[in-house]
């Protein structure tokens, strides 16, 4: 009888594969309950990559979030379990991760998924900054622009010093000071992160001592800056962004038309026109579309977006989607959207600890 109930019991394990298998198709808040059962499952659940793209509405006090797989396609306040005193300004995201600068309390690092936050910093005398991961130390990272006007410069120009924090050691280190022909650092608030680089516009002073538009680069792998001049032929008003994995630059045209380009890969890096997305009835002339992301069909989500010097506004950001074969916008409608928005990025769950 004894040997018979040992062999019952051994006939009771479950193999791994089987256990991960399962594991994998529960939905996000389900997994997270299973973390505790033991240290497989929990480094199981942390690795785990959800494909769920959602999209994060940001104004200076609320971040909504956008499930474009449920029933019904709503903005949805988050909890923020943080405190913030004043203001949020920027945000980006990485592995389900947020990366939150505030005006007064600086950086704050948070799983919206899991309620877990972490603060970085007491202090925000900057507002440009990028996030990411780093695969070979398994290491959030956040790096940040401090701008300064050098008194020992031939140039009254502002400078820009850069430091990166680490998750690991919880410490900023002074990285670097940006020649002085990066000239300004403009728009966007966060660098756009592709294929572990990332990237912001810039103006240039070329050696003509002309002011041009460029692209900043950083390696976030060699943690290396470059400076990408050869852009598009007569490319002076775009935006940057990310497409189905690679850089976007979206040129923007008068009459509501834009035109959408991509770098190749390799030793060319030329830039090659992927799409021309036809002019839209715009409100009025301060209005302006931008997109956002790629979704299911190959069709394009883009905001109607107002421009601040028209404010004030009398209704919210309104959403489309582009078809471009048959060259169509028809309304997106997410209920209960923020009236005051002030950016938008894609974002995907995990159960990653800040």
């Amino acid at each position: 009888m004894e040997m018979e109930s040992k062999k019952k019991k051994r006939n009771l394990h479950i193999p791994d594969d089987i256990i991960f298998n399962i594991l994998r198709r529960l939905p996000p808040k389900s997994l997270a309950r299973f973390k505790c059962v033991c240290k497989s499952w929990q480094s199981f659940a942390n690795q785990h990559k959800y494909h769920n793209q959602k999209l994060i509405l940001f104004s200076s006090n609320t971040i909504q979030s956008v499930d474009f797989e449920a029933d019904e396609i709503k903005a949805v306040d988050l909890d923020i379990p943080f405190k913030v005193s004043n203001r949020m300004l920027g945000i980006a995201s990485c592995n389900g991760l947020l990366c939150i600068l505030t005006e007064r309390e600086g950086f704050v690092i948070w799983n919206p998924l899991i309620g877990r936050y972490k603060r970085v910093s007491n202090t925000s005398e900057y507002d440009k900054f990028g996030f990411w991961y780093d695969h070979s130390t398994d290491n959030y990272k956040i790096l940040r622009f401090m701008g300064f006007f050098d008194p020992n410069s031939e140039r009254p120009l502002e400078r820009y010093s850069v430091e990166i924090y680490s998750q690991k050691s919880n410490s900023w280190q002074q990285k670097e000071i940006l020649p002085w022909q990066i000239f300004c650092i403009i728009d966007s608030l966060f660098g756009v992160l592709v294929n572990e680089t990332l990237y912001w516009m810039i103006r240039y002073i070329n050696n003509d001592e002309k002011y041009i538009p460029a692209v900043l680069s950083f390696d976030t792998l060699n943690e290396k800056f470059d400076v990408i001049i050869s852009l598009p032929d007569n490319v002076h008003v775009f935006d940057l962004g990310v497409f189905k994995g690679h850089l976007c630059l979206v040129e923007h045209h008068t009459a509501g038309r834009f035109d959408m380009w991509t770098r190749e890969v390799g030793k060319n890096q030329n830039w090659i026109k992927f799409m021309n997305l036809t002019p839209f009835e715009r409100k009025s002339p301060y209005h302006y579309l931008e997109p956002i992301c790629s979704m299911k069909e190959d069709e394009i989500l883009v905001c109607e977006r107002q421009l601040l010097i028209s404010l004030p506004r009398q209704r919210n950001d309104e959403f489309f989607l582009y078809n471009p074969e048959a060259k169509t916008y028809k309304k997106f409608h997410i209920c209960d959207t923020m009236k005051h928005l002030f950016n938008q990025i894609t974002y995907t769950d995990s159960l990653v600890s800040p």
